[in-house]
């Protein structure tokens, strides 16, 4: 009776949350159109290099950068925007994160509550990302169809919200991550994984995906070995990782992959992978070689040093090789003590990694691993009008990016701190 009073509990609040989405999926829309801006004064920090420059003038048309300097045609109908005493930076790129994750559990939570929470917290989970400055967002694993319909949605610019870039199920194998995460109920892991060791299956998967609407995909190649030498956490072969790596080159697509020795991070290199997913774990330090390997296959390390923190031993290291680093949070938007994506990107500086290169792998190196440095990442003509006005250099304190006074997206004003003081 108890069981089943348990399940007819929890079947309640699944359908409560299921009208919650409903109902709440439209909210948080654009208050304003895209507009012509004519940003004037201030420091550039562009993302092209590791200098700030005096502001030569920035005219943004039609969700782009159209000219930047004092020889550019100022439309008519344009807002002038003065950044006088402030710097002006690309938008910021989140590199590992679950959408629908939604926040952190709280103590004594009950799971029927955080179930809620994951459900109604949506809408405010784009406006916090948009807050943080973060205007493009790479989503790694992810309940469907929900978030092919959110990506279309953001897309449209029917909803506010970041640029949203997503691999949608997680391919691992039968008892691989995340299928052995606790609180996880089994209908959820069979939704947001892909699990199988079978190489024509999972490019199948792949290519079915790809209609649906991925950006590109993620990888668990991680295993588990206890004392007494079981298994206790199988992974999917070389010759599957290569299958998938493979099919989705072959579509264009990114490949985010989730290693953990160093003996997987190599074996992931060598399939042609994108970014590697938390690095080497487990306080295991990286080798010189491993760390050529990375750079000359122009691969980005996010280190997710939120959910890893001994990869701080490796960041230093890393950096002097000049392997690109970008920056992932692999939680929750919120946490406890702020912003999970600005203290990231603290823990990083705090690893080794100077104030300009977490600023770099912020920007830049963000919009390198979606394969989108020709729109994105950088202030250049022709490229989306993403951008933060700071109050503060953050090329010299990182802490300074926490406080902006204008978030910019594809030429819309999403976040404006004196509207909202």
């Amino acid at each position: 009776m108890k069981a089943f009073l348990k399940y007819f509990i929890m079947s309640l609040v699944s359908i409560a949350a299921v009208i919650a989405v409903v109902y709440q999926y439209d909210l948080y829309v654009w208050q304003q159109p895209q507009k012509q801006m004519w940003i004037v004064n201030g420091l550039l920090f562009d993302g092209t290099s590791d200098k700030a420059i005096k502001n030569p003038g920035i005219v943004i048309k039609d969700g782009k950068i159209a000219c930047l300097g004092s020889h550019c045609e100022i439309p008519q109908d344009t807002v002038t925007i003065d950044a006088s005493g402030k710097a002006i930076v690309p938008g910021l790129i989140d590199l590992h994160g679950h959408f629908f994750a939604g926040k952190s559990k709280q103590p004594g939570q009950s799971l029927p509550s955080v179930i809620w929470e994951q459900f109604r917290f949506l809408p405010d989970v784009r406006r916090k990302l948009i807050k943080a400055g973060i205007t493009s967002y790479r989503s790694l694993g992810d309940v469907a169809p929900a978030i092919f319909d959110l990506k279309q949605k953001l897309s449209e610019q029917d909803l506010a919200g970041p640029r949203l870039f997503i691999s949608g199920p997680i391919f691992t194998v039968k008892g691989g991550h995340p299928t052995q995460k606790k609180g996880i109920p089994k209908w959820v892991i069979d939704l947001i994984t892909v699990q199988s060791n079978d190489a024509e299956y999972v490019k199948q998967q792949v290519t079915a995906l790809v209609k649906q609407g991925i950006d590109g995909v993620k990888v668990v190649y991680q295993s588990h070995t206890n004392e007494q030498g079981v298994v206790t956490m199988p992974r999917m072969s070389k010759k599957t990782l290569q299958a998938i790596t493979d099919e989705a080159r072959k579509h264009g697509l990114w490949i985010a992959v989730h290693t953990g020795t160093p003996a997987e991070t190599v074996e992931a290199i060598s399939a042609g992978i994108t970014t590697i997913e938390h690095g080497v774990r487990h306080g295991n330090l990286i080798q010189s070689k491993v760390m050529q390997q990375i750079v000359s296959s122009d691969i980005v390390y996010v280190p997710t040093l939120g959910r890893e923190p001994k990869g701080h031993l490796n960041i230093s290291a890393l950096s002097q090789a000049g392997v690109m680093l970008g920056v992932g949070t692999d939680m929750p938007v919120e946490t406890a003590d702020g912003y999970s994506y600005h203290n990231e990107l603290s823990r990083m500086v705090n690893a080794g990694l100077t104030d300009v290169k977490a600023l770099i792998a912020a920007t830049r190196n963000g919009a390198q691993a979606l394969g989108k440095l020709d729109v994105l990442g950088t202030i250049e003509e022709q490229k989306y009008a993403d951008l933060l006005i700071i109050d503060g250099l953050p090329w010299q304190d990182i802490s300074d990016l926490k406080n902006i006074e204008l978030v910019i997206l594809s030429g819309r004003i999403a976040f404006d701190k004196r509207a909202n003081d």
